[in-house]
């Protein structure tokens, strides 16, 4: 009688072959005397991070807080988003643009976006970075926060150059709502995503970042339309600069590191 074990030998007419159960790693002997050793990885499920955890509590602390302490000032912020004739009664209420309060759900805005890139491109391409994941992410997240400034800055700069102030602010105050309205409207799928790792999830959210950018994109053509000092040719230049060649640029880096 054989006593059975995990180590189970099999004799063949040209040689034999050993196999153990239960292991990741599996010999085979050949005919030749050769050996071919196969690793198979255990699948594992990583947790959440902590910082993640605690990222999305900081951030429902401020969201909760804004909604109680600024909730007709949000609310003139949406709907501004949505209706450009609502615009000009959000200015009546004061200068958006130099409230600190608005300036905090830019950052919101950063945060939503850069953790939501890392997710996607680490969902499709898990091995096209050599960081972790918190590395990735402060990676991402400077790089937009960085971007953004700069931007501003560019469109401050060409309002003076062209003496077109008032409509660079328009148009500048447009980003502002955008982004804060996309930080909203993008944290709780980002947070259905993180905890139910349902790809659906991150298909809606893409969805709505086009559709915005999209609708954004239409709102700063009319604005430029307005401006009588701007030629249609002059517009679509200066479109071309800020909108879509920083996606092109995007897009030409992620096929050299992604």
């Amino acid at each position: 009688m054989i006593q059975k074990d995990s180590l189970n030998t099999s004799l063949l007419p040209e040689g034999f072959s050993l196999q153990k159960t239960n292991d990741s790693l599996h010999r085979f002997f050949s005919e030749t005397g050769k050996v071919e050793i196969i690793e198979v990885e255990r699948e594992s499920n990583q947790a959440v991070p902590l910082w993640i955890h605690l990222s999305f509590l900081f951030w429902l602390v401020i969201i909760i807080f804004a909604r109680q302490s600024y909730t007709l000032r949000l609310r003139q912020i949406f709907i501004a988003t949505l209706k450009p004739k609502q615009v000009k009664q959000l200015q009546r209420e004061g200068n958006l643009l130099k409230q600190s309060f608005p300036a905090l759900l830019l950052l919101l805005y950063a945060f939503v976006v850069s953790l939501f890139a890392f997710l996607a491109v680490n969902q499709y391409f898990p091995e096209s970075f050599y960081f972790s994941l918190g590395e990735g992410f402060l990676l991402l997240y400077g790089s937009i926060v960085l971007f953004h400034l700069l931007k501003f800055v560019a469109i401050k700069f060409i309002g003076i150059l062209f003496e077109t102030r008032s409509v660079s602010t328009r148009y500048l105050l447009d980003h502002f709502l955008f982004h804060i309205s996309e930080g909203f409207a993008l944290f709780p799928l980002v947070i259905l995503f993180v905890y139910s790792e349902i790809q659906l999830f991150l298909y809606i959210a893409l969805i709505m970042l086009v559709a915005l950018w999209v609708f954004r994109l239409l709102r700063a053509i009319s604005i430029g339309l307005e401006c009588s000092n701007y030629s249609r040719s002059y517009l679509f230049l200066y479109l071309c600069t800020l909108e879509v060649l920083p996606i092109v640029l995007l897009y030409k880096l992620s096929i050299q590191f992604v």
